[in-house]
Order: C-alpha cells, then structure tokens, then sequence
C-alpha cells in the first residue's frame, strides 16, 4: 500500500506526494492567517481555529472538531498554565498632540502581549536614571535590559509601562515582548527611530499620551483536530502531524507557514488508502498541546500516536531568512525508526534542478539534521512521561523570527511544499507500511544508524569528530547510536516485520560497532559506562518537562543565575537545560545525567558548571528528588553484543 517494496520505494511515494501538494492553495492559507492576532486566549486565534477547522474539513479530513479549554490564566495541564483571556483593539503613543508615533496594530508586535489598558499622558524616564516620577513610561535601550530587576523596580516606583527596541541594528524591525497574564504594566516594541523620538522628548521634558485598549472578556483556547478518513482505530494513530496555531500577526513562517503545510499534507492524506489513522492537531503552542495530551494521558479519551511530525516554521525563503531546513530528530532516549525515515524523505525530494548535462540532480536549497532541542511542541510528545517519539522540521536561523517582520514575503512556496511532502509522506508510510515495508524500513533504519556510527570516527584533524573533548566521549557516543539503532529495530514489530530480517540488521549492526571500536586505543574499544558515585536522581515534577514552569519555581538566587545564562546564549541554555531534564531516568546520578545530556545533544553550556548548578537548582525547586546510591541500578553491564530482537515489545519504544 506504501509502494515502498514497489518498484519505485519511497522515491516514487514522495515523488508523488511532493507533485500532489497545492503550494498556491498553502500560501493562500498562510495569508490568511497572517490576517491574524493569534495570542493563546484571544478573539484571534479563536477565529483562525474556525476557519483551519473549516478548511480541515473541505480538503477530506474527518472527525474534525474545535477543541474548547479554559483561557483563565489559573487552569492547569501538570505544570503548563492556561493563557489569560486577552484581545488588543488597538494602542497608540503620541508627542505633543501629534500625529501618533507608534500605532498598533498597523505597526505589527508594537504592542506587548498581555498589556493591560490605560488611556493618558504620562512622564518618560530612563531605565538607569535614579528616581523615577510616579506613572512613569521607563525608556530600555534593547531587550537585554528588560530583565526582572527592572520589573521589580518598575512595581516599586509605579511605573506605567516601558518602551523597548529589540532589534537596534534593525531600522524597520519590531520584535515580540510578553508579560505576564497578570501584569499591570503596558509595554511597547518600537524601532529603533522611534526610541530615538522618545529620548529627545524626555531630554525636552515632553509627556507621551498613551492609548491601550484591550478586550480581557472570557475566551476560549481553542485546539484544532482531525484525522484522516481512512485507517482502522483499532490499529491506533500511525503519526500525529501537529503545528502550533499560534502568535501575533502577521507570523508568517511562525507558524501560518507550519499550519498550512499540515492542512496541504492532510489533502494528500486524505485521498490514500490507509490501514492507520493520521491525525492532526492545532494547538496554542505548549500548552494548547499539552491540554490535548493531558486529556489523552490522564482522562483516556484518546489514544497517543506512535509517533508524530511537528512543522514550526517550515516555508521560509532561505536566502532572505537566512537559514536552512532543519530536521531535528527525536530524542536519543525514545529509539524509533521515525528519525531515519523522516531524513529519508528528504533525500527523496525530487531535484530542485539539473546538472548542466541533466546526469545528475541539484538542489538550489539547503537542509541539515540536529540533535532533539525540543524548543516547541514536539517536546511535549517527545518528553519521558509521554513517550511519543517526535521529529520537527523548521529553519534556522531566521533573521525575522518573533518580529513584524515575519510577513508574507519571506514565504517561499517550494519550501512549503517540500516540507509538506515530507511530513504527508513520512505519515503515509507509517500509516500503510506491511510487513514487506516493514522489512524495507528495517534495512533504512541500518544504512541510517550506520551512517551515525562512521560520524563518530576520529577525523584527519584531530582526535575526535565529536566536539565534546576527546576519544572517550567519541566511543561513548558510537555505543549509544549503535545502542539506538539496535532498539529501534524493535519498533518496527508492530508494522509485521520479520524477526529474520530484524535479527540479521541487529547482527550488523553489531557488527560495525566492533570494527568502528578497533580504530581507538584498546583500552578503549569497550566503552564502559561509570558506576552511580553519588545520590541517583529521579523526576519529581508531574507531566512533561515545562522551562518556564521551573523558574518560577526555583529559588530566587537560582533564577537568577539562570537567566543570566539565557542572556549568554539563549539557544545553547535552553538546549542543555532540556537535554539535562530529560536525562534524569531515575538510575543516573547527576555526574552520569550530565554526562548523557552533553552526548545526546552534542553540546557543552557556555559555563564549566552550568550542568551541577542547574540539578541543584531543581533539586530545590522540588523538582528532582536524590535517591540513595544503593537503590541506583547500574548503568548495566559492559556493551559486547546486542541482545536477540525478541521478546516483549513497547510499540513506542520506552516504557513510560
């Protein structure tokens, strides 16, 4: 059904798929949903649900539904908070009774999420002046000095609000602020022409008026699902294609773009023969999608997919954003074979171009894989509570990432079509694949895993290719992709694989482990994990892995030091905080759950200790429990061989 054991296997089904998706239909809907202030709790985003649950249904998915949870601000899914109910009408800044300076919404993000209303003049101050009259509209040169030392100050003296440029380098750019649910104060995102207006009227001595009209009525937050129109439900959901619905306008690559690439996948999905449902889901980001699971996991009103594709920023013109197509896999934690056909389906993407003779196939755009970040939804399928296996597909970098500048225009319809045909394909197969495929898939998932392991060979210039220091950290890293290739197999039983053909990739496999181990020292050729020398840490939060959630529960020495860290680098803290949660399983001690966290997302923090001080600081928080290191097992014996793939099977590879 798949016709990956045809005569043209997966370069045929993509090659369809890719010509069977409407790009011109796509960025049709990403323009509308660029029309569009879509905050979690607003009238926005309530209609942009009803016109992609609209759409869901005209292009043949089923069971499409509007989703209604709390927009309440106090509503809880483990440790992920409704959205406040709030709607911006309109907000506007003024000098001397003249024409506005900076109006919203026709100056796009000019308006911080979450301000609250006011209608007057009020004074301008400068955020390093001392003594700042009361009502005051504090001046902040970049985003960096909006830190919480500010907003504590800014409570202290009542201040009214700031003004901040984002983006100074950037003349025309105006980038995203959010405040609190809660908040008080009202914010401004202004370029950088307009702060300079506004120094030289406090040096005048002038007042601003200042205008926020905003709607906080009761609303809704809304979550789109569908599923496809065929596929047993006694087989359960093949793949979640998911994209987060939300964002202020216009947001066109974040996520219109993401948005209506799972709808053009879903038109193609919707008109195959499938012997599992794929499903789709719309959400608020993070916690929209974890409303969704929650039900799932804790009211049993859905069953979870076995794995899932989310598309956050996927139609970007590379050469104005800057960045290629990046597919981020799964997390090393969760083997599946879900990382190893989603980067195949790439590399069937029919060639941009031809060489000059036509003999060989050019690709005119870029694309890389990375390690699991979990920097969006995905994370929340992907986390150890849940167990669902995930991979996303975006770009980065992006030179208009959270600005108003994320517009139209930077749209590319091939690039949304390509990833399109990526996730619908990825889906299809999962959704169809018989044993033949199966067995098909288990000889991908080899070459892939295979490719993974030649990586970690030492390279020409030095000892490792690895960048984490060294040998020890490159053999480490073979054992646990040989160690993932091998368990992944295993998720391949419930597509009707044979136990043959699993055995004999697992025997080679094995195989390449120990001839990749014989290019190292012989000390080193079987890697040996170290005995738990310390207390064994254990998750103590309930429900997915939540950041934010973490530092408004940390100490307040701890949180400072964090977001001293995020100033530093946002991405690389971000990463590694994640990639050090995940890696608490219950066994490890912190020296052990550090050391997993650097192989499997192939970074090191900025800081030497970054990893000690963030365990501490959950550890504190209340979020990691020390257990004794006689209840620690051990890492497990010296890895030689892999194990028969027999045996009992979680069909998404972990026990949750």
């Amino acid at each position: 059904m798949s016709g990956l054991s045809g005569p043209s296997g997966l370069n045929g089904l993509v090659g369809d798929i890719h010509q069977a998706i409407d790009a011109d239909e796509a960025m049709r809907w990403v323009a509308r949903l660029a029309e569009w202030d879509r905050y979690q709790g607003s009238a926005g985003i309530a209609e942009a649900a009803d016109f992609v649950a609209g759409e869901a249904e005209r292009v043949g998915l089923a069971d499409v539904e509007v989703l209604s949870f709390p927009a309440d601000g106090t509503t809880a899914w483990w440790t992920y908070t409704a959205p406040s109910s709030w709607t911006p009408r309109a907000a506007h800044l003024s000098l001397n009774s003249r024409p506005p300076l900076v109006s919203y919404p026709d100056q796009p993000y000019a308006l911080a999420a979450n301000s609250a209303a006011t209608d007057g003049e009020v004074p301008l101050a400068l955020s390093q002046e001392p003594g700042w009259p009361p009502g005051a509209l504090v001046l902040v040169g970049s985003a960096a000095g909006l830190g919480p030392g500010l907003f504590a100050r800014m409570r202290a003296e009542k201040a009214s609000g700031f003004c901040v440029t984002t983006h100074p380098g950037r003349p025309g750019q105006a980038g995203r602020v959010e405040l609190p649910g809660d908040s008080a104060l009202f914010g401004f995102s202004v370029f950088p022409a307009q702060l300079d207006e506004l120094l030289r009227a406090h040096r005048r001595g002038e007042r601003v008026r200042v205008v926020v009209d905003i709607d906080t009525g009761p609303r809704r937050m809304p979550v789109v699902v569908a599923r496809t129109p065929s596929g047993s439900a006694a087989e359960g959901d093949a793949c979640l294609l998911g994209a987060h619905l939300c964002h202020p306008a216009p947001g066109a690559n974040d996520n219109a773009s993401g948005v209506a690439a799972a709808l053009a996948a879903g038109r193609v999905l919707a008109g195959r023969s499938l012997r599992r449902p794929v499903r789709f889901v719309w959400a608020p980001e993070f916690v929209g999608l974890a409303a969704y699971v929650h039900q799932a996991v804790e009211e049993g009103t859905r069953p979870l997919p076995a794995m899932a594709v989310n598309l956050d920023m996927v139609g970007e013109d590379q050469h104005r954003c800057g960045g290629p197509l990046i597919v981020e896999y799964g997390p090393e934690y969760l083997p599946h074979y879900a990382n190893a056909l989603v980067e195949a389906c790439v590399q069937a993407l029919p060639p941009a171009a031809r060489s000059y003779s036509g003999a060989v196939g050019c690709d005119t755009w870029a694309w890389r894989t990375t390690p699991f970040v979990g920097a969006s939804d995905h994370a929340i399928l992907a986390d150890r509570a849940i167990g669902v296996p995930a991979v996303q597909l975006g770009h980065w970098p992006d030179r208009f990432n959270h600005s108003g500048a994320d517009t139209l225009d930077k749209v590319d319809p091939r690039e949304l079509r390509r990833s399109a045909a990526i996730a619908a394909s990825a889906a299809a197969v999962a959704a169809t694949a018989g044993g033949r495929d199966a067995d098909r898939l288990a000889q991908l998932l080899t070459r892939w895993t295979a490719r993974r392991m030649t990586a970690c060979l030492p390279s020409a210039d030095g000892p490792s290719s690895d960048g984490l220091g060294g040998d020890r950290s490159a053999v480490a890293r073979l054992t646990r992709r040989w160690q993932y290739g091998r368990d992944a197999l295993r998720t391949l039983r419930p597509l009707g694989a044979s136990p043959r053909v699993l055995d004999r990739q697992a025997e080679l496999l094995a195989g390449l482990h120990r001839t990749l181990s014989a290019a190292w020292d012989d000390g080193l050729a079987e890697y040996r994990p170290t005995a738990p020398g310390g207390p064994g840490l254990r998750r103590a939060w309930p429900g997915p892995f939540n950041l934010r959630a973490l530092m408004g529960a940390m100490a307040e020495k701890d949180r400072q030091w964090f977001l001293e860290e995020l100033t530093v680098d946002r991405g690389r803290c971000y990463a590694a905080a994640m990639a050090l949660a995940q890696s608490i399983d219950g066994t490890a001690d912190a020296a052990a759950v550090i050391r997993a966290a650097e192989l499997d997302s192939g970074i090191r923090p900025a800081t030497p200790d970054f990893g000690e001080r963030f365990l501490a600081a959950m550890t504190r928080a209340g979020w990691a429990d020390e257990i004794a290191p006689d209840e620690v097992a051990p890492d497990g014996p010296p890895v030689t061989g892999p194990p028969p793939v027999t045996g009992p099977h979680e069909e998404r590879g972990v026990t949750a």
